[in-house]
């Protein structure tokens, strides 16, 4: 019986030190199991921390470019081990495929929000296979509180404001252009010479926002003359307008093309105009005529480069300035007045064509007439700008009027044509 005791004693004996040496054998084997409590197994876990950061953030892979699946549910499966694994194993596993997915999510935002990332130097990129062959780039990612350098091919930026979805728009156009002519005075055909500067500013403030619309459109034009035909004057002027056009438009609801729609129209002078060469008869002066038109009706607009204005309810309005030594008879002012007015209707189109990225034709046309139609006024102005490059153009204007309210003439048409070249900007 004690010989029985002596052997099971010896037998649990050398298991308990077999269990502790291949215990420790184990512990010191595996880089993974350290003792927290002691100063070198904190120096390493610092070691391993700090190398981390390189392991994740590799580079580019194949199997990152195939197609994104949201991971509403992560799962990662290992073979099964004698032993737990680490809170340092578990942190960069975890890490790994957050990297993974970060990364594919940059390519999944690439195939289907390319506005909001910029390709840049890519030697290729197929659609198809959604396969991208790249080295690798370092790149800073912005919109973070410290700058981090991740190996991407892409840069996530803050898209672009879109101008064509915002409700204003502003747009203008600047002309300071030149035409001259010179002949001897034995040229066998005769003529004068005469040299011409035509300044035109145009701008443009419109709004658009759900069933609204609002239009202004500011139009300024200078013409100087000079020749050595008019020995009354050194200067003399050719153009000279100031315009001034407001409309107010709310969409109906039989079509998104048709509007209700109020507008307000005023035009005057700057400076004093004579009627012809070696004439002192003044026919403009500032402020002098002052037209205004108003209306209420219905716009209709095909398209932004196609518009017609109906106004059956307008008024206009004429007036001079007391000291202007105008003839109020040209203008259809009655004598000793220096206004008047007349109810009627009044109609109005806008054409754009744009052949080309060089040539651009536009034609206005603005019909006033009252009902009993004695006082009908018209204008219709069509140009041609021909564009050599963002600084230099050349300008062919030609306007038709026709106006009978003058009453100390018979009315005729009217017609001025005009060709000229030089500096152009259009500005935003």
């Amino acid at each position: 019986m004690r010989r029985k005791l002596f052997h099971f004693k010896a037998i649990t004996i050398f298991i308990f030190l077999f269990s502790f040496i291949s215990a420790k054998a184990d512990k010191e084997a595996s880089p993974f199991q350290l003792d927290w409590e002691d100063s070198t197994a904190n120096n390493s876990f610092n070691t391993y921390s700090d190398f981390l950061p390189v392991l994740v953030f590799d580079s580019l892979q194949t199997t990152d470019l195939l197609p994104f699946t949201l991971p509403y549910t992560i799962s990662y499966q290992k073979e099964p081990e004698s032993r737990p694994l680490l809170d340092l194993e578990k942190k960069y596993d975890s890490l790994m495929i957050k990297n993974q997915i970060e990364r594919r999510s940059v390519h999944y935002i690439s195939i289907t929000r390319p506005e909001l990332i910029d390709f840049y130097d890519l030697h290729q990129f197929d659609n198809t296979l959604n396969y991208v062959q790249e080295e690798e780039k370092m790149i800073h990612v912005e919109g973070v509180e410290e700058p981090q350098l991740l190996p991407t091919p892409f840069i996530l930026e803050t898209p672009k404001r879109n101008k064509d979805n915002e409700p204003w728009k502003l747009n203008g156009d600047l002309f300071l252009q030149l035409s001259q002519y010179f002949v001897t005075d034995n040229w066998h055909k005769g003529g004068t010479p005469n040299t011409t500067l035509l300044s035109i500013l145009k701008y443009d403030i419109d709004y658009k926002k759900n069933r609204w619309l609002l239009e202004n459109d500011f139009d300024t034009k200078i013409g100087f003359y000079h020749t050595f035909e008019d020995s009354n004057h050194v200067i003399r002027i050719n153009n000279d307008i100031f315009k001034i056009n407001s409309r107010i438009g709310y969409q109906t609801s039989m079509t998104p093309k048709l509007y209700y729609s109020a507008t307000i129209d005023f035009s005057t002078s700057f400076f004093k105009g004579y009627k012809k060469s070696n004439s002192n008869e003044v026919i403009t002066y500032f402020l002098s005529p002052t037209r205004c038109f108003f209306g209420l009706g219905m716009d209709y607009r095909h398209n932004k480069n196609t518009a017609v204005k109906v106004y059956p309810l307008s008024y206009k309005i004429i007036c001079l300035l007391p000291n202007s030594g105008i003839d109020p008879l040209s203008v259809g002012i009655d004598s000793f007045h220096c206004h008047k007015s007349y109810p009627g209707y009044m109609i109005q189109t806008e054409l754009n064509w744009k052949f080309s990225k060089e040539i651009k034709i536009t034609s206005d046309f603005d019909l006033f007439s009252s009902y009993n139609c004695r006082n009908i006024e018209l204008d219709w102005e069509t140009v041609g700008l021909f564009t050599i490059n963002r600084f230099l153009s050349t300008r062919l204007s030609l306007i038709m009027r026709f106006d009978n309210t003058p009453l100390n003439e018979k009315a005729k048409v009217q017609i001025q044509e005009q060709l000229s070249f030089g500096f152009s900007y259009h500005f935003q």
